[in-house]
């Protein structure tokens, strides 16, 4: 009717929200349409006080390693736009605002070479758009396509993962981002699986999305500290010994990473439940013993 293409108006509904004006898509049968919310009067002028423009700046700090991607480069543009309506007297405060927060992430991904890449991701996630991605294997030079419904990027250890729902697996499945070589955007629309829940990926105690059980170990005084200070896992309870140890509980599923966990504490760590996970730590200490014995006889 207005003689333009579909890819233009999706273009133009980008636009809108880049611009930071909030559009309410219908979800209904038949014709979409996207609207502004009722009584809506334009974006109110912002303004930051030091302080909050040094938490900002914390949590700009803590995502140096996402540099050179459309993620970045959206937040330093709204980290422009704010200072641009700040007085002076707060301006005055960026040269010590910004250097006070030293993060040190290590092992360090980089994603500068995915920008392309992560800005189609961007539009896939915003509008809940079907992509189809090729993807390489670990140990392999071959990519393999997969159309899938992405539902949420996931942020582990300094790393990104796109969880979705495969059509071809029919069922959800999770790639790292440093391992998919190409995406292209769809013109199918998606909804979330009634079967995701944002909630339920907190049930892994890492990525891998195994059912959870109940976790048992004994920590040693020496690093019973370490373990009150922080939490490892939202379900996790710790009972103090008598010794000064401590025994951390927890109901957590992906017991491949948990014996990875388990092993970073060397002797300071004994597993007492499950049977599972006490086999495998002792099949893993049992091979790194051997292969020191073998390599030194």
């Amino acid at each position: 009717e207005f003689a333009v293409t579909r890819r233009q108006v999706y273009r133009d509904l980008a636009r809108i929200e880049e611009e930071g004006h909030p559009l309410v898509q219908s979800h209904g049968a038949g014709e979409r349409t996207w609207r502004l919310p009722l009584g809506y009067k334009g974006l109110p002028p912002i303004t930051l006080t030091p302080l909050e423009l040094m938490s900002l700046y914390l949590a700009k700090s803590n995502l140096e390693y996402l540099a050179g991607t459309p993620f970045m480069d959206d937040l330093d543009r709204v980290i422009g736009k704010l200072i641009s309506g700040l007085p002076q007297k707060t301006i005055n405060h960026l040269e010590r605002i910004e250097p006070v927060f030293l993060p040190f992430p290590r092992p360090l991904r980089r994603y500068d070479k995915q920008k392309d890449l992560l800005s189609t991701l961007q539009k896939a996630l915003l509008f809940q758009r079907t992509v189809v991605i090729r993807h390489r294997t670990p140990g392999s030079h071959d990519t393999t396509e997969h159309r899938v419904d992405p539902y949420a990027l996931r942020l582990y250890k300094n790393g990104l993962y796109l969880f979705t729902y495969s059509h071809r697996a029919k069922a959800h499945r999770l790639f790292a981002i440093e391992r998919i070589r190409g995406a292209e955007l769809t013109e199918d629309s998606f909804t979330l699986s009634r079967n995701f829940s944002p909630a339920k990926l907190n049930e892994s105690f890492g990525l891998v999305d195994d059912p959870a059980q109940t976790i048992r170990i004994r920590f040693t005084a020496d690093v019973a500290y370490f373990l009150k200070e922080r939490e490892w896992h939202p379900t996790q309870s710790i009972e103090e010994l008598d010794d000064g140890g401590v025994i951390f509980t927890m109901h957590a599923g992906g017991l491949d990473e948990i014996v990875s966990w388990v092993l970073s504490w060397g002797a300071n760590a004994e597993v007492l439940a499950p049977p599972a996970l006490i086999e495998a730590v002792l099949d893993h200490l049992t091979a790194a013993r051997e292969h020191y014995i073998a390599k030194n006889r």
